[in-house]
């Protein structure tokens, strides 16, 4: 205990703008309906924030996590992360890494992508799926400032973005990358035709996307200052050409084990285009479902596949690696100079 307290002291003398930084924050949980009258669907979306009550078991049949429902948030001004879920996923599905963000300090919102997502896939490998992930997060940035309870918390000079498979694919879009199709032509070659890109009905729907290149009007949204993917995909909708315009940070986690996003053909050939500015980092056991929180066991029985590709001792490693690389970089690239606004504060 001793040592502790002259290791924190240490701290406090050598980096006092950052000694906030090894706070651990209770977590608040509010869930949230975005509505969209032109579609006549509402985004329903999961908020999860540092705040001042401890946490409870909370639960939404069939997933149970632990938050303080509809708690007042803490104190301070908080970067914004906007988490797009895996396609076989939902709002809930990652909210053990939501959970582990709020404790360090984020406000994370996470939306079910209507129709891309476990209980509705209709849009998968069209254009569709990936300019209306790009929306659902571009309203959530213009909708969550000016939210009655939590926009007062909301730091909007720090806003990421975490995308996991097609989330990545978005995330990358309103970075500024401009997909192209050249690469398209001699994927297949490369990838083999048991790729899942390369069967014939996808090569049919990937031609289909390509299509609407060039676009008319970027999708870049200036207000992103950090990109985290996790295994993306769609790698072959991209070339070197794509990311002239590609300004924010990038992190690029490569899933050694994802079936879907073979990480030599996606992950890692967007991380080789973009060079220098992507931070790379390859977990060789992981694939798209060991990314996500545990299944309940209804689910687990259910989706068996996707619930149970690793162990629950992988899957613990797997996430221990994941946070520790999302917090390190979301750390550095939004929380520049963050500590000492929020410290200055009344």
């Amino acid at each position: 205990m001793l040592r502790t307290g002259l290791f924190l002291l240490l701290l406090f003398f050598l980096f006092p703008g950052d000694v906030l930084a090894l706070k651990d924050y209770n977590v608040g949980f509010k869930t949230i309906g975005y509505a969209f009258p032109e579609k006549g669907f509402r985004l329903d979306v999961n908020v999860w924030y540092p705040s001042t009550r401890k946490a409870r078991e909370l639960n939404y049949p069939p997933w149970t996590f632990s938050a303080a429902r509809d708690a007042k948030p803490a104190d301070g001004l908080f970067p914004l992360l906007i988490l797009s879920h895996p396609s076989p996923g939902n709002r809930f599905s990652c909210h053990d890494t939501c959970t582990w963000l709020a404790k360090q300090g984020y406000i994370v919102a996470a939306p079910t992508h209507h129709e891309d997502c476990m209980d509705n896939m209709q849009q998968i490998f069209t254009w569709e799926q990936l300019k209306t992930r790009a929306t659902d997060i571009r309203r959530l940035i213009d909708f969550l400032p000016n939210h009655k309870e939590l926009g007062a918390s909301i730091d909007t000079e720090n806003i990421g973005i975490i995308g996991f498979g097609a989330g990545g694919t978005a995330a990358l879009l309103l970075g500024g990358a401009q997909p192209d199709c050249i690469t398209w032509s001699d994927y297949c070659v490369k990838a083999g035709q048991k790729d899942d890109y390369c069967k014939a009905w996808a090569r049919e729907k990937i031609n289909t996307i390509c299509m609407e290149f060039p676009l008319k009007k970027s999708l870049a949204d200036p207000r992103v200052k950090a990109l985290a993917i996790l295994s993306p995909g769609f790698g072959m909708l991209f070339s070197p050409q794509s990311f002239k315009k590609f300004t924010p940070p990038l992190l690029v986690l490569s899933a050694g084990s994802d079936t879907l996003n073979n990480y030599r053909f996606h992950a890692d050939t967007i991380a080789g285009y973009v060079r220098e500015r992507a931070r790379t980092v390859f977990l060789p056991d992981a694939d798209l479902g060991s990314l996500m929180a545990p299944c309940p066991e209804s689910l687990a029985r259910e989706l068996s596949e996707l619930c149970r590709s690793v162990t629950p001792r992988e899957r613990n490693s797997i996430h221990r690696r994941m946070w520790e690389v999302l917090g390190s970089f979301m750390g550095e690239e939004l929380k520049k100079g963050y500590h000492k606004k929020s410290a200055a504060q009344p």
